[in-house]
């Protein structure tokens, strides 16, 4: 398909885009009600449930509905293309996909730390930590995607510059190989806590139908105290078996999901980083601006 007909097609299915990103933020939200309807106190897994429904939610809207509006934009007479628009375009799409993937992967790990140390996971501050965690994942995330808009990107063909190239491959060498080092090294974070957590789930679950009388899944009430003198019982925000059950299973779907929708295309942007690239990057001889 040539270019021309490549920003025909874009700009014909530009409300098509629209439709999908409205419903995606639809879905998003009622999931986001779903889960704090009954919550009286909020616990680490469904903060991070519904952070992480929220910023799929903002990922599905935000890019499309910029990109939508950009190329619906075109057909108008006294449109003009905007580097600062392109540019925030691409700051956005980046720091919400980074967020999502890093969302991920703490859901994945709290679920794996409740499952594998039950009892230090009820006896620490989860709901503080997983708070941090999201601070901690959207300022890296922002800092890390603002930087093609500051000059991280290729300067022999910048990527804002008549069009919108946001492929990772075309903003540049270093920010595609950091972006893809931590997507990779989260996507394998994700699949390996997602996987030790369902191995010590089969493996209570096979005892207890061993020996029903002998094993339970239970947790042991230990009760601390502070520095402040108030007392914390580790019983306390234990699951029934098939709640814990149906909350591991729904995680580990969650993260296979989205490792495999997200896996496919890392993997594709990995290949198109290739040897030709980089001597190109560091060749004395080539042209730049």
């Amino acid at each position: 398909m040539s270019g021309d007909g490549e920003a025909l097609f874009l700009r014909e299915n530009s409300l098509a885009w629209l439709v999908c990103s409205l419903a995606a933020l639809v879905a998003n939200v009622w999931g986001i009600l779903s889960v704090s309807a009954k919550q009286q106190k909020w616990k680490a897994l469904e903060f991070l449930l519904c952070t992480l429904a929220g910023t799929h939610a903002l990922t599905a809207t935000i890019p499309l509905l910029m990109y939508a509006v950009v190329n619906m934009r075109r057909s108008s007479s006294d449109y003009e293309w905007t580097e600062g628009l392109c540019k925030v375009f691409v700051s956005s799409f980046y720091t919400l996909a980074l967020a999502t993937c890093f969302t991920v992967s703490s859901l994945a790990y709290h679920r794996m730390w409740m499952v594998r140390w039950p009892v230090n996971y009820r006896l620490s501050n989860t709901r503080k930590q997983a708070v941090q965690a999201i601070m901690g994942i959207w300022t890296v995330s922002f800092i890390l995607s603002t930087l093609p808009a500051v000059g991280w990107h290729d300067t022999t063909e910048r990527y804002y510059a008549r069009e919108c190239h946001f492929l990772i491959t075309k903003i540049g060498l270093g920010f595609g190989a950091c972006f893809l080092t931590l997507q990779g090294g989260s996507l394998a974070m994700g699949i390996a806590c997602t996987g030790i957590t369902l191995y010590q789930t089969a493996c209570r679950v096979h005892q207890a139908r061993r020996a029903p009388e002998k094993v339970t899944i239970t947790v042991p009430t230990i009760v601390v105290e502070d520095t402040t003198g108030k007392r914390k019982s580790s019983i306390d925000g234990s699951e029934p078996v098939q709640t814990s059950l149906k909350t591991t299973y729904l995680i580990s779907v969650i993260v296979f999901f989205y490792d495999c929708l997200t896996g496919i295309p890392t993997l594709v942007s990995l290949g198109e980083i290739s040897l030709p690239s980089i001597y190109r990057s560091f060749d004395p001889h080539q042209p730049r601006q």
